[in-house]
This record gives structure tokens, sequence and C-alpha cells, in this order.
């Protein structure tokens, strides 16, 4: 009875997220990138590279070749085990993008961003 009551406590915890690691900038230093289609307008490549030193940088290309928008900034890991990355455009004011991803192997999910410019669903870009 003591065993089976390890193992069911073992399985919730299992369910619940206890231990999860929080990533190393070893895991999360990378390029990673992913096609997106907004509910308006057209197609755009992202590929987003966070560097070790937490430089980041992110290149969006519109469908029918237009020019290319860059952005640069830092990114960090949170206690919570989140990432963010805070960009800038040149011209365009001191934040462009204030994004926070959950990080899962070779993926990073959005989890907090500005709506009206990536939309309600959200959005994965996955490591090259």
């Amino acid at each position: 009875m003591r065993l089976f009551s390890i193992v069911m406590a073992l399985g919730v915890a299992a369910q619940t997220g206890c231990g999860e690691r929080v990533p190393s900038a070893a895991d999360v230093v990378g390029t990673y990138s992913a096609d997106l289609t907004p509910a308006t307008g057209p197609t755009r490549r992202v590929t987003l590279r966070l560097e070790t030193g937490n430089s980041a940088e992110m290149a969006t290309e519109f469908e029918g070749g237009a020019q290319t928008v860059r952005e640069t900034g830092t990114w960090a890991i949170a206690a919570d085990g989140s990432v963010r990355i805070v960009l800038a455009r040149d011209g365009f004011g001191p934040v462009t993008n204030d994004v926070t991803f959950r990080y899962a192997t070779r993926t990073l999910n959005a989890v907090a961003f500005d709506t009206a410019q990536w939309g309600r669903r959200g959005f994965s870009l996955g490591r090259q």
C-alpha cells in the first residue's frame, strides 16, 4: 500500500510539472524559425537567433519579396524558465518586440506577446 501511495504521488507530481527543469543558456542558444500566416496580411518567415552573451536578432521576411525587417536586442531566461526577448528596430522607438516564450525541446512557444502584432493564437519557432 505504501509503494502504491509513493507511485501515485510521483504520477501526480509529473502531471503538475513538479521538478520541471529550467532551461540553460546552452539549451536555448541557436537559430529558430517558422513560416507564420496571420489572419490578415501576407505570410512571413520569422527567424530568431539567440546568441551566447544574450544578444538576439530577429529577421522577418514577408511573402512577395518585400524588404526584410531586422530587429536586434537581448534575451534572458527568467527564474520560472521562460525566455524573454526584447528587440528594437532602428527608427521605430525603443522596443518593437517584447515576447516571452516557453522552451520545449528545440521549440520556443510564445506565451506573452503583442496580439496586435502576432495575432491571438500565438506562435512557435522551431530550432534549425
